[in-house]
């Protein structure tokens, strides 16, 4: 498949041929069912209930229309502007079997100030509602009822200074989508009955953020912020809000004020030709009002200086069981400024090699991680931020560590050199040129806001392409900004009562996202000796160059093998390859069994688990420049072993350097401090394994079930009461007799040939070749068996602040042969989930407001197969929304028989359906995924 990377095999295709198929098991839909042999339905309640490189260009109809593409992108593009001022990409790919649109209003809710104080979250309100039916197209959901029989599904989302919309579905029902699509935007109605019912959406939607860190951080930001600038002001909405005032009329008052053709940026992306797309958005977009309003901007500093919204130290509880800090400078930018190239700056807040600050704050026992990045709002403001995850101590220590991070920047300042930000430059390059292909979902939702910054069509794909010199006024622009005077702190946690320092009294309280907090200034003591102390420690230095930037990008010559072959077959280590040239990219992914871990206690289970994190600790030297350059390692502990996954570019040398790299730490792993074993290996595994506890009641769902249904898992809590318990030198010892008998199944699939492939499989056999077993191995690992009928496991979310319940509902599906999973019925519950979840969000999330979190899916454990479908809300009891999940389970079978017989007013027969259908469910599978291990992943 052209631009694709994993062909499907033809035996698949041949399996779900409707010819061969279909017309063979048309008759036994009925007995699809059947392979139900259980229903496990989890209630979770709360209260009562529960990288100089060649760039390629490509020249649509004229040299204005250049756009740079990286050098393997088979796309065609072409930028066009509508005569009322819209800025449109049309993107062509021949071999898409999914097409969408994404549209960008250039306007968010800090527009909402204009409406007066009351209207708190008139923008997100708009957004709602503008699929909410149209004077061409009138029927409430219209465009989400179209989508959910072709394949296809919306969404949108609302920021500070941007509304984003957009939908996917299958190629063949594109231009009736778009009509549908652009009729809102042209003539949309607010019918105040229709708007009434999602009031209590918007709601759902709040009270399903409300426990989230995330979102308790980001409102307690604005209450920091002055209240004269629209950040302060809460822009979610609530039911309670939209009640107390006329909504209706203020909705189209915004939409008559924003919704401005001149303020949208749209793309288009489908295997329709670049002249038929250019008719298609010609014909349907360019009658959307052009109003031609000014983009608004709100620049000026929410935290000005010489007021008391800068200097702040604020302390409040975030819902979650770890301890966090945020370091802050927000920077006031001219609207000239906006666009100052930061990503250096950021390089190097955030680098992990020795010497740099999160290296010598973990050597301190301070940090768990850090993380630097900008919160940016364009035509506002910007901040720098660093993140961390404090350990115990560093919990009392944000003087020290606040003084550290003045420091390494004081470092910065005199020390970047154009060698620096060239290496950077080239990095960003490399990345742009041969990143692995977003899906159509984050393309559509993320490219329509890039366009916005670009300075011309021709950086529509990367607008950080025209830094391409050294920007040294733009890098001391900004670290000039990062000073102690324009400094705010933010530290958050729970139990500040048992910290081993003083913490005030959180004295305060966030009525909106229900958080305690306390904020104060910054003592005139702290601020003095910040601003005294001139002399960085000399244990802080900016990081060496980096060694893992690849070279070589070539492409091997193709193979016609379309099954994975093996190259190496032995007694305990079996290898495959397979072949993948369309991107420069390699992966390995080889699965440990471990005898002795299945013979042995929970003491196993957590012995290994620590012996992988001090594996990935000594690696933390070089992990952070190899992630840098897209070379990354995963050690992922499964009930057989664990799995060794390394991805990255192809270039011999690189990718065997980094292999070399994990593959020897793995084997020996190195003693650490006696801190950084404290804090950076027991206390981050004890904390992650904590973390599904402060989790949403969905995400404990999945963990739940599979902890009932796997007989060799072990509940996070009994992990976490050996993990204190255990030494370096014990786990050391003890991961080492672990290993002492292993077999291994190693998977390599990318830009390499057969040669290469045996190359990397032969290294890493030899590397454990005394310790590999001598006869074959199989894990006998075993799964809970329901028999026939319903059985309801119903417990308490493990959050006590939570107000959602879920329902979890979860088939088992008849056990598989010894042979292994039927692919059949495999593929047939990834089509069954793939056919009713937009359906069941438009039913139970739309229709009916019983929760704003639905979803169906499959998963796999061991050879089980499990149909899941799953509901969270807040507004109705547990028993309610699990009677009307049943109803429509139940109901939407009926739906099932009469698509399998009649198909559907546009597809007319079940054949077509079913052939459509199943071309969707494959475009989703074979679409590009975001995580570098996934291509891997699935063929594996």
């Amino acid at each position: 498949m052209k631009g694709g990377y994993v062909p499907v095999p033809q035996a698949y295709l041949d399996e779900l041929d409707p010819e061969t198929v279909f017309t063979k098991h048309k008759e036994k839909s009925k007995q699809h069912w059947k392979y139900l042999t259980g229903i496990l339905l989890i209630l979770l309640a709360c209260g009562a209930g529960l990288t100089l490189w060649y760039i390629r260009v490509i020249t649509s109809h004229s040299d204005e229309d250049q756009i740079i593409k990286p050098v393997y992108d088979q796309k065609l593009y072409k930028a066009i502007v509508l005569d009322n001022g819209m800025h449109c990409l049309l993107i062509h790919d021949e071999y898409t079997l999914l097409s969408g649109v994404g549209l960008d209003l250039q306007v968010g809710s800090m527009s909402d100030v204009d409406a007066g104080p009351e209207y708190l979250g008139l923008a997100h309100f708009t957004e709602h509602a503008m699929y909410m039916g149209s004077k061409q197209y009138p029927v409430f959901n219209e465009l989400a009822n179209f989508l959910q029989t072709h394949g296809g599904n919306d969404n949108a989302f609302t920021t500070q200074t941007h509304t984003n919309y957009y939908f996917y579905v299958n190629s063949e029902s594109i231009e009736h989508s778009v009509e549908i699509f652009a009729a809102s935007f042209r003539n949309p109605l607010f019918r105040p009955e229709v708007l009434e019912g999602e009031k209590q959406a918007i709601q759902n939607e709040l009270e399903k953020d409300i426990p989230q860190t995330t979102w308790k951080k980001f409102n307690i930001l604005k209450i920091m912020s002055d209240p004269k600038h629209p950040f302060h002001r809460f822009n979610v909405g609530t039911k309670k809000i939209f009640d107390s005032v006329d909504f209706p009329s203020k909705i189209k008052w915004f939409y008559e004020n924003y919704y401005s053709a001149n303020l949208m940026n749209m793309v288009l992306l489908s295997n329709l030709s670049l002249e038929e797309q250019e008719l298609l958005v010609r014909r349907e977009f360019s009658s959307i009002p052009n109003r031609n309003i000014t983009r608004p901007t709100f620049y000026g500093n929410p935290y000005p200086k010489g007021t008391k919204y800068i200097n702040q130290y604020l302390v409040y509880e975030n819902g979650a069981l770890t301890q966090e800090l945020e370091i802050f400078f927000p920077i006031a930018f001219s609207e000239e400024d906006m666009d100052l190239d930061r990503k250096l700056v950021l390089t190097i807040l955030g680098d992990e090699s020795a010497g740099t600050l999160t290296s010598v704050l973990r050597d301190r026992g301070y940090i768990i991680n850090l993380s630097a990045s900008t919160l940016t709002f364009p035509g506002s403001f910007t901040c720098i931020t660093l993140q961390m995850h404090l350990t115990t101590i560093g919990c009392c220590k944000v003087k020290e560590i606040t003084q550290l991070l003045l420091d390494y920047i004081a470092l910065m300042r005199r020390q970047i050199t154009e060698e620096t930000w060239r290496d950077s430059f080239n990095l960003q390059q490399i990345r742009f040129n041969y990143h692995d292909e977003s899906n159509i979902k984050t393309l559509l939702k993320s490219l329509p806001v890039s366009m916005s910054g670009a300075e011309s069509s021709k950086f529509y794909l990367n607008n950080q392409l025209k830094h391409n010199t050294y920007p040294k006024e733009d890098i001391e622009k900004i670290l000039s900004k990062l000073t102690y005077d324009n400094i705010n702190i933010l530290q958050g946690g729970s139990h500040f009562d048992k910290m081993d320092c003083p913490f005030p009294a959180l004295d305060q309280f966030d009525d909106i996202f229900k958080s305690k907090y306390h904020t104060a200034q910054i003592s005139d003591t702290w601020l003095n000796e910040w601003k005294r102390n001139s002399t960085p420690s000399p244990d802080l230095n900016l990081p060496p160059k980096n060694i893992f930037i690849p070279s070589d990008f070539s492409l091997v010559p193709p193979t016609h093998e379309v099954h994975p072959t093996v190259t190496l077959d032995e007694d305990g280590f079996k290898s495959y390859w397979k072949q993948d040239s369309s991107l420069p990219k390699s992966y390995i992914d080889c699965k440990f069994f471990l005898p002795e871990l299945q013979s042995q206690s929970l003491e196993a289970a957590v012995v290994l688990r620590l012996y992988l994190e001090l594996v990935g600790e000594s690696l933390d030297s070089v992990s952070y420049a190899a992630s840098s350059a897209e070379y990354q390692y995963a050690l992922v502990p499964v009930l057989e072993g664990f799995k060794l996954q390394v991805a990255g570019f192809s270039d011999k040398d690189t990718f065997f350097k980094f292999l070399e790299l994990v593959v020897g730490a793995l084997k020996d792993p190195p003693k650490i401090t006696p801190l950084r074993y404290k804090y950076q290996v027991q206390e981050m595994l004890y904390d992650s394994l904590n973390g599904i506890y402060s989790d949403q009641p969905f995400r404990q769902g999945f963990w739940l079930a599979k902890l009932f249904f796997l007989q060799d898992s072990y509940d996070n809590r009994e992990l976490n009461e050996v993990i204190l318990r255990l030494t370096q030198e014990q786990v050391l010892e003890k991961g080492r007799v672990l290993m002492t008998k292993l077999a291994i199944k190693c998977f390599t699939f990318g830009n390499h040939d057969e040669k290469e492939s045996q190359k990397y499989a032969l290294y890493i056999r030899n590397q454990f070749l005394s310790h590999i077993l001598k006869s074959s191995y199989a894990y006998m690992g075993a799964v809970v068996a329901l028999p026939p009928g319903r059985f309801i496991w119903q417990l308490h979310v493990l959050n006590p602040t939570e107000t959602n319940n879920c329902i979890f509902v979860m088939n088992e599906i008849s056990q598989s042969t010894t042979s292994g999973p039927s692919l059949r019925r495999h593929v047939l519950l990834n089509m069954l989930a793939t056919i009713m979840k937009d359906p069941a969000y438009a039913t139970l999330r739309t229709q009916e407001q019983l929760g704003y979190t639905v979803f169906t899916g499959s998963l796999q454990m061991l050879s089980v197969d499990f149909f899941y479908m799953l509901l969270q809300g807040s507004h109705y009891t547990p028993e309610v929304m699990m009677e009307r999940v049943v109803e429509f389970m139940h109901s939407y079978r009926n739906t099932i028989k009469s698509l399998i017989t009649n198909g559907t007013s546009e597809h007319p027969s079940g054949d077509r359906w079913f052939s459509i259908t199943k071309a969707v469910a494959i475009s989703q599978l074979m679409s590009r995924p975001e995580s570098q291990f996934q291509p891997a992943n699935l063929l594996t």
